[in-house]
């Protein structure tokens, strides 16, 4: 992480969503599918911007082509109008390049961190709400906020683009990562209430037992899901793959989480009041 802020000033590897660049439009003769486009396209863009990060999209029902990159000046501009005539006989007065903005992607970075941090307190709420206890609601957001951390690491270590699918993955994660923990934290319901009736057991087995009870369902949940976003991650495009492995790591970490670590801080944090309670 170290190594890759000295790199760039950032810890993160922020896409153009979040740090501005140029966008550049060009009208080609031919309709160009996707793969023509990244295997064609892309190499001559980035041998001229030094960008290895090259985002292009296609304008539905015409041959044009949008080509994102990082910030360029009035050379590289030029380089670029010339490569798409001379590689491709583009018609020079169909290119058209402009600015995006910072101040947009200093407002999505905002927007970012409020999306994450809203959709977290509502479920602290409803979880609250649900189980009547805030260490049920504790410990859940705990597991979650270790979620996205771990994903978030990731990005940095493997020098993903940070950009508008970033934003998109975080929330994705922290919506899948809930659903075992909430299966879990209703079983152990379950069996403290059987307890109360008059069974002997310890909120330790309590706990080891109602996550064995959900195991099988938490890990067939998670793989099937694994599975699907696996698929899509060798079969589809650039933008679809940037969506798809982080949000493989996520799978796997939020399953670990579920299933090793909320059980685990819910008996923590009642067995220390407890603790208070009988001082």
């Amino acid at each position: 992480m170290a190594l890759h802020k000295g790199q760039t000033g950032y810890i993160l590897n922020y896409g153009m969503d979040f740090t501005g660049g140029t966008s550049t439009n060009v009208t080609f003769n031919e309709d160009m599918s996707l793969d023509d486009i990244s295997a064609k396209v892309v190499p001559v863009v980035s041998k001229i911007t030094g960008d290895a990060d090259v985002q292009t999209q296609k304008v539905s029902g015409t041959n044009e082509v949008i080509i994102k990159t990082k910030t360029l000046d009035v050379d590289q501009r030029q380089q670029l109008e010339d490569a798409m005539v001379e590689n491709f006989g583009v018609d020079a007065e169909k290119i058209t390049a402009e600015s995006i903005s910072g101040a947009v992607s200093t407002e999505m970075k905002k927007d970012a961190v409020w999306a994450v941090a809203i959709a977290t307190v509502l479920m602290l709420l409803y979880i609250w709400f649900r189980f009547k206890d805030i260490r049920f609601a504790a410990s859940a957001i705990l597991a979650l906020v270790h979620d996205v951390l771990v994903v978030v690491t990731f990005y940095s270590l493997a020098k993903w683009s940070v950009g508008s699918t970033f934003i998109a993955c975080m929330l994705t994660i922290v919506g899948y990562s809930i659903n075992a923990t909430i299966v879990i934290f209703d079983r152990i319901r379950e069996n403290l209430a059987l307890k109360k009736a008059g069974s002997k057991q310890i909120l330790e087995e309590i706990v080891n037992l109602s996550i064995t009870q959900t195991f099988t369902r938490s890990i067939n949940t998670s793989l099937t899901t694994f599975i699907m976003v696996f698929v899509l991650f060798l079969l589809g495009v650039s933008s679809i793959r940037e969506f798809a492995l982080p949000l493989m790591v996520g799978i796997v970490c939020g399953t670990y989480s579920s299933v090793c670590v909320t059980g685990a801080l819910w008996y923590v944090l009642t067995t220390r009041k407890q603790k208070k309670a009988e001082k």
